[in-house]
C-alpha cells in the first residue's frame, strides 16, 4: 500500500498587436521561431482536488496530464481565493479578487466595469479567436449576462449537465461532448490566427440532485471499469475523531448534509471516491483527444496549455463534502502551465493563486495586463526565476450570499469565512458566527489540520494573524 497525498490506494487485480509576438515568444524562454503570438489552451475542472490527478497521486489514472505534467512547469502549491465554483471562475476570468468583482453567487455576473478586462475580452480585441466549451458558471447567461458573450468569445457553448435530457442511450457525456467541440474549434481555426481556448469541464462535480444510474458521481462507465479491482483508504482527517473537532457551526453545515448522502458508510466512501477519479479519467481522456487533434492541426508547438481547476473538495475530509471552507482540502488545486514546445519541465514551490491565470494568459500572448487585475503573471517562475517580494501568504474569503438559495438561513447552511493561509500558518474566523469563532493550524506540525490552536497559541501570534487578514482586506478591496 502507498501513501501518496490524503489519499492511499491498494490495487488488487492540463492587446498588443503583432509587434509583441517576438516578446510573447521568447517570453518562455526560448527562440521566436516565427513572429506569432502563440495558441493558448486552459482546460479547467471542476471541484478537482490536488492530489486528484496521476502526477501528483499514482491512485489516479490521468496518463494524458501526467505526460503534460513531464513537459511543464508544476505549481504544487497553487490555491483559490475563494472556494466555489462561480465566485473562483469570475476570479480566474477577471484576475481580481472576489470582494472586488462582487460574484458571490451563481446569479451575479460580472459587473461591466471587469467584464471589459477580462481575460477572453482583452484576448479577442487583441485579434485572437476565442472559444469557451461547457460549464461557464458566471451569473446567468439566459439573461443580461449572455449579452456580453458576444464581445468575449467568438464560439461559445455552454452547458452543465452530464448527458443531455434527450441521450436516453448515454452516448454523449459531458467529456465527450467537451472534446468534440474543442476539436472542432482547433480544426476550424485559421492556420495564421492565434487563439484562445477555455475548456469547462463539469468533471468531477457531483450532480448534486442525483443521477438514476450513477448517483451523485456520474462517470463513464468504462472509465469506471479501470478502478473495478482498486480498494481506496481514508486518509487521517477522513473520519469522525477528525469531525468531533469541528466548532458545532460546522458540524451543522450543508457540508455535513452532503456527506451523508455520499460518504457516510465505508461501501459509500468507496463507491462514491471509485466513481470521483473515474470522472478525472474520463476528463483526462478528453484533454488527450484534443491535445491529439492540436497535434494534428499543426498548431502543438506554437500553444501554450494550462490546466488547473475552479476549487478543490472534501471527499470526506473532517467528515464533510463539497469545498466552501479554508482547509487544503478545499482550496487547493492542481496546476500545470506548459510553454509552447514543452521546453524547461520543471517544480515551482511558489504560491500560485487563480487570480494569476488571467494576467499570465494576457503575458503569454504579449497583451497589456489592465490594472484592475490584483494576480501576477507566472511566467517568470515559468522561466526558472525568482521574482523579488513574491507572495509568501494570501487571503482567503467566502461570504455566503443570500441569493444561493439555502433554506432556512444561508450562515447556517455555509458560514461565511475569511482568513490568511501563510508560509506555516492558516488563520480561519467566522465572523458571522458568534462565540469562539476562530481557527488556527500549524501545517509544520499539523500538516492534516486536525488540531485548531486558536485558543492554546501565543497571544502575538493570534494577534499578528488578525491583524494580516485585515491588511489583505484592505489590499484586496
Amino acid at each position: 500500500m502507498s501513501q501518496v497525498g490524503n489519499i492511499t490506494r491498494r490495487a488488487v487485480a492540463l492587446g498588443t498587436a503583432a509587434s509583441g509576438a517576438l516578446a510573447a515568444s521568447s517570453a518562455f524562454g526560448r527562440p521566436a521561431r516565427a513572429p506569432r503570438r502563440p495558441n493558448i489552451i486552459l482546460f479547467l475542472a471542476d471541484d478537482l482536488r490536488f492530489d486528484g490527478v496521476g502526477y501528483r497521486n499514482p491512485m489516479v489514472r490521468t496518463p494524458n496530464l501526467d505526460k503534460l505534467a513531464a513537459r511543464g512547469t508544476r505549481f504544487p502549491n497553487a490555491f483559490v481565493t475563494t472556494s466555489i465554483c462561480p465566485t473562483s471562475r469570475a476570479c480566474i476570468q477577471s484576475g481580481t479578487y472576489a470582494r472586488r468583482n462582487g460574484v458571490w453567487d451563481f446569479s451575479t455576473p460580472l459587473p461591466e466595469g471587469l467584464r471589459e478586462r477580462t481575460y477572453p475580452r482583452l484576448l479577442r480585441a487583441a485579434g485572437y479567436r476565442t472559444g469557451y466549451f461547457g460549464k461557464y458558471g458566471i451569473g446567468d447567461t439566459s439573461k443580461g449576462a449572455a449579452a456580453a458573450l458576444p464581445l468575449d468569445f467568438d464560439a461559445f457553448q455552454t452547458f452543465e449537465d452530464y448527458y443531455p435530457k434527450d441521450d436516453t442511450a448515454r452516448r454523449w457525456h459531458n467529456n465527450r461532448r467537451l472534446s468534440e467541440l474543442a476539436r472542432t474549434f482547433i480544426k476550424e481555426t485559421p492556420a495564421r490566427t492565434p487563439f484562445c481556448l477555455t475548456v469547462g469541464f463539469k468533471a468531477p462535480h457531483a450532480k448534486d440532485d442525483g443521477d438514476p444510474v450513477m448517483g451523485p458521481y456520474v462517470a463513464e462507465p468504462e472509465m469506471l471499469a479501470l478502478y473495478a479491482n482498486d480498494i481506496f483508504t481514508r486518509a487521517a482527517a477522513m473520519n469522525e475523531a477528525a469531525f468531533e473537532q469541528l466548532p458545532g457551526f460546522l458540524k451543522t453545515s450543508e457540508a455535513r448534509k452532503r456527506w451523508r448522502d455520499r460518504f457516510s458508510s465505508p461501501e459509500l466512501w468507496q463507491d462514491s471516491v471509485h466513481k470521483y477519479f473515474a470522472l478525472v479519467t474520463g476528463m483526462d481522456r478528453a484533454i488527450g483527444e484534443i491535445l491529439a487533434a492540436l497535434e494534428a492541426s499543426g498548431a502543438a508547438e506554437d500553444t501554450m496549455i494550462v490546466f488547473s481547476s475552479d476549487n478543490g473538495y472534501f471527499l470526506g475530509d473532517y467528515g464533510l463534502e463539497g469545498k466552501w471552507f479554508g482547509y487544503e482540502a478545499s482550496i487547493r488545486v492542481p496546476l500545470l502551465i506548459v510553454s509552447p514546445g514543452g521546453a524547461n519541465p520543471r517544480e515551482v514551490s511558489a504560491t500560485a493563486l487563480n487570480v494569476d491565470l488571467a494576467p499570465t494568459l494576457l503575458s503569454a500572448a504579449g497583451a497589456q495586463v489592465p490594472a484592475t487585475m490584483q494576480g501576477r503573471n507566472l511566467l517568470p517562475l515559468v522561466r526558472g526565476e525568482t521574482p523579488r517580494n513574491w507572495r509568501d501568504d494570501f487571503l482567503y474569503e467566502h461570504y455566503v450570499s443570500r441569493l444561493y438559495g439555502f433554506s432556512p438561513e444561508p450562515e447556517q447552511m455555509v458560514p461565511s469565512s475569511e482568513g490568511v493561509r501563510g508560509a506555516r500558518y492558516t488563520y480561519l474566523r467566522y465572523p458571522r458566527q458568534p462565540g469562539l469563532n476562530e481557527m488556527v493550524f500549524d501545517r509544520q506540525a499539523d500538516p492534516a489540520e486536525l488540531r485548531n490552536i486558536a485558543t492554546t497559541c501565543s497571544p502575538d501570534l493570534l494577534r499578528s494573524l488578525r491583524r494580516r487578514t485585515d491588511e489583505l482586506i484592505v489590499e484586496a478591496s
